[in-house]
């Protein structure tokens, strides 16, 4: 079946998010806003749940690695492109605060879940507890950007665009990651 294969995309989705929450640094909403215009809405939200799943066990071994040993584990999101001590200073005093809440707006406001899960676990937070919320705060993301998708998908159906959505999908991606990488690069 090649690319419209569901178990490719299935492993795809679980292999992104525990990917992504470990060592990657972009993020498996690429993959899941594809899965809308290639499957449609209800399976790209079925891997949005793999991705969170797989996302929360990534966290899980982030959680454990900053609880046991918080300066190699901050050393090694050093090394990941695009994180730098501003963020792990940001990520680390909001894990005093409200933590569940600057976690989920974290993920839309440019701060890697991976640090979070590093900080959780440098700040004595449950792992089980942080694993619940994650999946959460996960899923909420991925469903955030599902539907945007979806939503700019029917709009361009409407307008007579529908056959530009895969160029248009990774227009809005690369100039997203261009932003951001701008940004990054600024901030260091």
């Amino acid at each position: 079946m090649g690319i419209r294969d569901p178990k490719l995309w299935l492993a795809g989705a679980a292999l992104w998010g525990f990917a992504e929450a470990t060592f990657f640094f972009i993020v498996p909403d690429v993959l899941l806003t594809a899965a809308v215009l290639v499957f449609g809405l209800a399976r790209a939200f079925r891997l949005a749940v793999v991705s969170a799943f797989s996302a929360s066990a990534g966290g899980l071994i982030m959680i454990i690695w900053g609880a046991g040993d918080i300066d190699g584990a901050r050393t090694f999101l050093l090394g990941v492109p695009l994180i730098g001590d501003d963020l792990i200073h940001r990520v680390s005093a909001e894990m005093n605060g409200a933590w569940p809440v600057n976690m989920t707006l974290g993920a839309v406001t440019g701060a890697p879940y991976k640090i979070y899960a590093v900080e959780a676990g440098g700040a004595g937070v449950n792992p089980l507890l942080f694993a619940i919320v994650s999946f959460g705060a996960r899923l909420m993301r991925f469903t955030l950007a599902i539907g945007i998708a979806a939503g700019g998908f029917a709009l361009a159906q409407r307008l007579g665009l529908a056959r530009l959505n895969a160029a248009g999908l990774a227009l809005v991606w690369a100039g997203l990651y261009a932003a951001y990488v701008w940004i990054r690069v600024s901030a260091n």
